[in-house]
Parts: structure tokens; C-alpha cells; sequence
């Protein structure tokens, strides 16, 4: 049988994984909405200062002959692009708190097997 404390454990890593991963969840999404306008205001003021904005030409240049705003817009294309990732890093965060959670479960539902097989022989 599953002992109080595996359940407790498991309940316990359970919610603090849930709430950590909705907490983290809930940033990177604002964050990327931010990220977002922000990219639009820099392409805007880029577009007014007649520079080459294009991202695919600017990311190819030394950084050294590019402007503050041109390295802003490419280090903001690449936290735009890059939060398929985020996600997926929140999604393993919550999977590695439930599999620490569940292990305790598993160590006794083992010794349960094995103290029935001793108990057969």
C-alpha cells in the first residue's frame, strides 16, 4: 500500500510544480507580449532613421557596424523566436517535479512487490 508520506510528498511537489510552472508560465507570456511591442517600436524607429532594418541583413553584419537599435531589434528577434523554448523548458520543469514527486510512490509500491515475492517463496 501507498504510505501517507509518499502521498503528502507526492501532493506537495504536485502543487509547487503547478504553481511554479503557471508563475513561470504567466511571465514569459507578458514577457513576450513586451517583447512584441517593443520589437515594433524599435522596427518603427529604425524605419524613421532611414537604417537598414532588415533582420535577416543586419544579423549577418560584425556587431561592430551595427547601431544600439539594430542590435536591440536582433537580440529582440531572437527572444521572440526562442519562446516556443521557454515553453517547453516550463513544461520539462513541471514533468521533473512530478517525476520527483512519484518516486517515493514507486520506491513503495517496489518494496511491496518484493516483500509479496519473499512472502510466496
Amino acid at each position: 500500500m501507498i504510505s501517507e508520506f509518499s502521498k503528502q510528498f507526492f501532493w506537495l511537489f504536485a502543487i509547487v510544480g503547478f504553481f511554479l510552472s503557471l508563475i513561470l508560465l504567466a511571465n514569459d507570456y507578458f514577457s513576450h507580449q513586451i517583447f512584441l511591442e517593443e520589437y515594433e517600436r524599435q522596427m518603427a524607429f529604425c524605419i524613421e532613421s532611414t537604417k537598414q532594418c532588415n533582420i535577416e541583413n543586419i544579423s549577418t553584419k560584425e556587431v561592430s557596424k551595427l547601431n544600439a537599435n539594430q542590435l536591440k531589434l536582433i537580440e529582440l528577434n531572437t527572444l521572440i523566436i526562442n519562446f516556443k523554448n521557454y515553453l517547453i523548458n516550463i513544461l520539462i520543469t513541471f514533468g521533473v517535479f512530478n517525476l520527483i514527486a512519484i518516486i517515493p510512490m514507486i520506491i513503495n509500491i517496489y518494496s511491496e512487490i518484493r516483500s509479496r515475492i519473499k512472502l510466496s517463496r
